[in-house]
């Protein structure tokens, strides 16, 4: 994967509510109900309960500590991670079908961790980086490297509700770009969004990523999935993905 530009988290509200003409009426909900908290205490919490404290984009949240984040070679994905004592939960999203929560334990600095659905990701931790291999359904063992999120990165998960349908929200956001998607029980899917990030509006791989995401969905459902984010509480994150949303949907 290309070396990007480092991003600056800072959009404003106003830009993303000037956007407000390209979308409809899809969702008249309220802000989303959150499965996350804030944790800051430091205290061990088991892997099963730890996902409920990773923050909502849609509140203001810190990261958990310590939250790492980075790509998975050879492919479209990221992977964050985010420890507390010895539990550990992971987060694998390529913004397109892989999407895939992990929960699992550290033993010194060897981590080991898996989903129901047969991903898995073992690591070990050095001067404050993860490195490891992960798998998925559809993806074999590939290698991936994870550093301590900074202030403007970090994973966001929360419960959504699009025309009457409960969905699971899941972004990655890092320097060099943002991998997210909402997932039903059912695996029914909308909201991806797979941008890469550099000093141009559009380099050759987000054309063609862009061109993948017409084939998949029509514009009308991306204008309808940016309209409903411009109505949630206009966070940082939550601004920053409707303008990265707006690069998708160049040519539409």
């Amino acid at each position: 994967m290309n070396k990007k530009t480092t991003w600056i988290l800072a959009p404003l509200a106003a830009v993303a509510l000037s956007l407000s003409g390209c979308g409809d009426d899809s969702s008249d909900s309220a802000a989303p109900s959150t499965t996350s908290a804030a944790t800051s205490s430091g205290e061990a919490a088991p892997a099963s309960n730890m996902m409920e404290k990773v923050p909502s984009p849609f509140v203001m949240t810190p990261q958990m500590e310590p939250t790492y984040v980075g790509a998975v070679d050879g492919s479209d994905a990221y992977v964050a991670l985010a420890r507390s004592g010895d539990d550990m939960i992971a987060f694998l999203c390529d913004g397109d079908q892989m999407w895939t929560w992990m929960t699992g334990t550290m033993d010194g600095d060897k981590a080991s961790l898996s989903s129901p659905d047969g991903a898995t990701l073992t690591a070990s931790m050095s001067d404050g980086t993860v490195t490891g291999q992960v798998s998925a359904p559809g993806m074999p063992d590939k290698a991936f490297v994870a550093h301590p999120a900074a202030a403007e990165e970090g994973m966001f998960r929360a419960t959504t509700n699009h025309d009457g349908a409960d969905y699971t929200l899941g972004w990655i956001m890092t320097a060099d770009g943002v991998r997210g998607l909402e997932r039903q029980a059912n695996g029914s899917s909308t909201g991806a969004i797979a941008v890469d990030r550099n000093d141009d509006d559009m380099d050759d791989r987000q054309r063609e990523r862009r061109q993948e995401r017409r084939e998949q969905l029509d514009c009308d459902e991306m204008n309808n999935y940016n309209m409903w984010l411009v109505a949630q509480p206009q966070t940082p994150p939550v601004a920053e993905m409707v303008s990265m949303n707006s690069v998708q949907m160049e040519g539409c």
